[in-house]
């Protein structure tokens, strides 16, 4: 299946970032990548990420383990993870563990963004 995480900077903000999740998000190689980047990102002054859920087809339970990782490299650093255009099977996810009172929810990646601008 194909899996992709890409990463842009806002251009109003730099201290804001979005991640765009499509496919299978299940951990494992990807999760080193989403770490390794994430990490950077702190290094460079990013507080905020938005994290477009919108093309995710499917997500594990490592999956879910990589957005929390990275969730707590944001909030380590005084910075905060969004969650933007979560699709109906995930938002299920989210709510039988629970992650949906960790994450703050937005309907789309100009919401999320609009929060941040505030």
């Amino acid at each position: 299946m194909t899996q992709d995480i890409t990463f842009s900077q806002h251009p109003a903000s730099p201290t804001l970032a979005i991640v765009t999740l499509k496919g299978h998000i299940t951990g494992g190689p990807q999760a080193v990548e989403f770490s390794t980047h994430i990490n950077k990102l702190v290094a460079t002054g990013t507080r905020h990420l938005i994290a477009d859920l919108s093309g995710i087809q499917l997500i594990n339970s490592s999956g879910l383990g990589m957005l929390v990782g990275g969730l707590t490299t944001l909030r380590k650093n005084g910075g905060v993870m969004r969650f933007a255009a979560t699709p109906p099977n995930v938002m299920n996810l989210l709510e039988m563990t629970r992650l949906n009172t960790v994450f703050e929810m937005y309907d789309s990646v100009d919401a999320a963004v609009a929060k941040v601008q505030k």
